[in-house]
């Protein structure tokens, strides 16, 4: 097996798991009675959680050089433009700390509902 196919595999192990994480977290309203739908579809994307209420987009990701990409700034700014919030959160983080992530996704929920 090459170098570059266990990295691939890697990856896809730990965003599934992040994925699996923040799922668990986020499921039957235990982030402060938030509702939260995965892997749905907004304009010509799926974005992998939306809250409906608030328009928050929690968008996970485990590579920062996608970031900035230009593809990557025209899906945020579509998204946006249809009134959405996006907040990117890496695997890393979900894996490691989910509270800080829950208390990030808190504050922002707070700054929508206003």
């Amino acid at each position: 097996m090459g170098l570059g196919l266990l990295r691939d595999r890697v990856r896809q192990a730990r965003r599934h798991n992040a994925e699996q994480r923040l799922a668990e977290l986020l499921r039957h309203r235990r982030l402060r009675s938030y509702e939260f739908r995965r892997h749905h579809t907004v304009g010509p994307f799926v974005v992998d959680y939306l809250c409906v209420e608030h328009a928050l987009i929690l968008e996970l990701t485990d590579d920062q050089h996608a970031i900035g990409l230009p593809a990557d700034i025209s899906r945020r700014a579509l998204l946006e433009s249809l009134g959405f919030t996006v907040l990117r959160l890496w695997d890393s983080e979900v894996l490691s700390d989910p509270k800080a992530v829950l208390t990030r996704i808190v504050v922002v929920l707070g700054k929508r509902a206003h």
